[in-house]
């Protein structure tokens, strides 16, 4: 399997909700990173996250504060161990219900055959108008 058909993979398994499947695919010392590297109180999904456990601890999050909607991948290629995704989304915020619409890139190096680095981008101001109170 490609690299870039293990991401995909990846991916697929996250948004069929089989994170077992998923975290086969992950390395145990894999880092992922939600956008931003430093956490954050307020945006849990901000942050690194070490290995399966972290990985889990991510897409769980994810799923407490979001509810899934359009998830275009528009483009994908990769080489020498990375992989890289690009396309656009509309979440929505299960808290306040607001929309959470942003282009997205994803970053990932492929280790022996499984992910060891994740770096997801969006577009944060968005997300955190989805997220947070209005002030």
């Amino acid at each position: 399997m490609s690299d870039v058909d293990l991401v995909q993979q990846f991916l697929g398994h996250i948004f069929a909700g089989e994170m077992a499947q998923a975290l086969a695919l992950v390395h145990p010392q894999a880092r992922f990173i939600g956008a931003r590297p430093t956490g954050d109180a307020r945006v849990p999904l901000y942050g690194t996250h070490e290995g399966r456990a972290g990985a889990e601890h991510f897409f769980r999050t994810f799923a407490e504060l979001l509810i899934p909607g359009d998830f275009e991948v528009i483009g994908r290629f990769g080489g020498a161990g990375y992989v890289t995704f690009f396309g656009k989304f509309c979440h929505s915020a299960r808290k306040t219900g607001r929309p959470f619409l942003s282009d997205w890139a994803l970053v990932a190096q492929i280790d022996n055959g499984m992910i060891r680095f994740y770096h997801f981008y969006e577009d944060t101001a968005a997300l955190e108008a989805a997220l947070l109170p209005i002030p």
